[in-house]
């Protein structure tokens, strides 16, 4: 039996970004969270690209699931792409663990706003699966907001 010191220390872990486990912890804790279930109708399959690394998550609905790595072809399959260079990622993962949510520099939306190139495409040039992005923000901001219960590495 595992003492509670043991307990805590093991969800203490850091798990590291980006990868599939970091991904499903998030997941875990958004398939619970009231302001989800509030927001998500979210029914489409993204990839979250940092650098080499590419996860993949469908999201159906309320739920999360088919978290898993793919390739750059493979990409083509998602309905949109969100991609930030790993430091943007840290900087905004730890942000929302600072503040418990985004602040208004780190949101999705204001990210995509902030570089010359938007954060999110469609690479079949597909618009209204681009467009998708904006559909699903507000589910898409609580998703990586309860990033913030977690302990992440890098």
């Amino acid at each position: 039996m595992a003492t509670k010191t043991t307990a805590k220390k093991a969800t203490a872990k850091r798990i590291k970004f980006p990868s599939v486990a970091w991904f499903e912890a998030v997941a875990d804790i958004t398939r619970e969270d009231t302001q989800y279930q509030k927001f998500g109708r979210l029914n489409a399959v993204i990839a979250f690209k940092s650098g080499n690394s590419i996860v993949q998550a469908n999201f159906d609905v309320l739920n999360i699931h088919e978290i898993q790595k793919i390739d750059e072809d493979e990409m083509r399959d998602c309905d949109f792409i969100i991609e930030l260079e790993p430091d943007q990622w840290k900087d905004m993962i730890k942000d929302i663990k600072k503040n418990g949510t985004a602040s208004l520099d780190w949101t999705l939306n204001t990210l995509d706003l902030k570089y010359d190139e938007p954060i999110h495409r469609n690479d079949l040039e597909d618009g209204f699966k681009a467009d998708l992005f904006f559909r699903y923000l507000p589910s898409l901001q609580v998703y990586f907001d309860n990033s913030s219960q977690i302990a992440t590495g890098y």
